[in-house]
C-alpha cells in the first residue's frame, strides 16, 4: 500500500507519521476549510502539496471516494511484531485488551473493527495473513484513519499468536452466536483477547480450539446475529465498561 486517500486518512497520517507521507495530492476544485487545515498542516511540517485536478486524483488513488484528497507514501503499511504488541500492553499500565480477527475479508468490516478498537484504547489487533482482507487504501478510509494509530499485527497462524498470548496471561474469548455464555455476565476487567469471526464461516476450529471461553451477545431480534463488525465493537466496549 503506498496511497491512501480521505480527509481523516490524510488528516491522521500527518498527524501521527508525517514522514511517511511523500506528497499530498489536493483537488483544485476544493476549497473549503478542512482542505486548507490540511493544506497548511502538511506545508508546516514540510510536505509536498499538489493542487491537481480531480481526474489526477482518480488517476493515483483509483476510481473510490476520494473526496479530492490523497497521499503518496514513502513505504508500504508497516505491520507490527507481536513482541511489539505486548510491549505496548505492558508498557501502558492498562489491562490487555486485543482483538484477534480471523479471516475477515470485507474491507469496510476490517475497517470498522480497527477504528472500534482505536477508540476502545485496544492495545493491538490481529489478523492472518492468508484468506483475509491487509491493510488496503479502502481499510485505512473505512478506519477513518486509525491504521494510523492501532498496533496492527498479520500473521500466518493465529493459533500460534493465541497461544503466545495466553502465555503471557491474556485470557482469549470466542465471540459466538450459538454460546449459551452471555459477554454481559463475562468478567471482562482482566486481561482479555476477543476472537472475532469471517462474515461467512465463523471462527475456524482451529482457532476456536485455542480458546479459553466462547461467549455471545444476546439478541432479541429475529436475526441470529450481528455482523462482525457490531459484534467487536461492542464486545470492545463491553470490556472499556467494566472497567470504568
Amino acid at each position: 500500500m503506498r496511497v491512501i486517500y480521505g480527509i481523516n486518512p490524510v488528516k491522521e497520517a500527518l498527524k501521527a507519521n508525517p514522514d511517511r507521507l511523500n506528497c499530498i495530492y489536493v483537488s483544485v476544485a476544493r476549497r473549503d476549510k478542512q482542505i486548507e487545515a490540511i493544506i497548511e498542516a502538511a506545508r508546516g511540517l514540510g510536505v509536498e502539496v499538489k493542487r491537481t485536478p480531480a481526474q489526477e486524483i482518480d488517476r493515483v488513488a483509483g476510481p473510490v471516494a476520494h473526496q479530492g484528497l490523497c497521499a503518496l507514501l514513502k513505504d508500504p503499511f508497516r505491520y507490527r511484531g507481536l513482541d511489539e504488541l505486548i510491549s505496548i500492553w505492558k508498557g501502558s499500565g492498562r489491562p490487555a485488551l486485543f482483538l484477534i480477527l480471523d479471516s475477515i475479508q470485507d474491507p469496510q468490516n476490517l475497517g470498522s473493527l480497527i477504528r472500534a478498537a482505536d477508540a476502545a484504547g485496544a492495545h493491538g489487533v490481529i489478523i492472518p495473513k492468508d484468506r483475509a482482507c491487509e491493510v488496503t487504501p479502502g481499510v485505512v478510509k473505512a478506519s477513518a484513519g486509525a491504521t494510523e494509530h492501532v498496533p496492527i499485527l498479520r500473521e500466518v497462524n493465529l493459533s500460534n499468536v493465541i497461544a503466545s498470548l495466553k502465555d503471557a496471561g491474556v485470557w482469549v474469548a470466542a465471540i459466538e452466536a450459538d454460546s449459551t455464555e452471555s459477554l454481559y455476565k463475562t468478567d471482562l476487567k482482566g486481561d482479555i483477547a476477543f476472537v472475532i469471526g469471517s462474515e461467512g464461516k465463523g471462527i475456524r476450529r482451529l482457532v476456536r480450539e485455542g480458546c479459553d471461553f466462547c461467549v455471545s451477545i444476546p439478541s432479541s431480534g429475529k436475526l441470529n446475529s450481528l455482523n462482525a463488525a457490531q459484534a467487536g465493537a461492542i464486545a470492545l466496549f463491553e470490556a472499556v465498561r467494566q472497567r470504568l
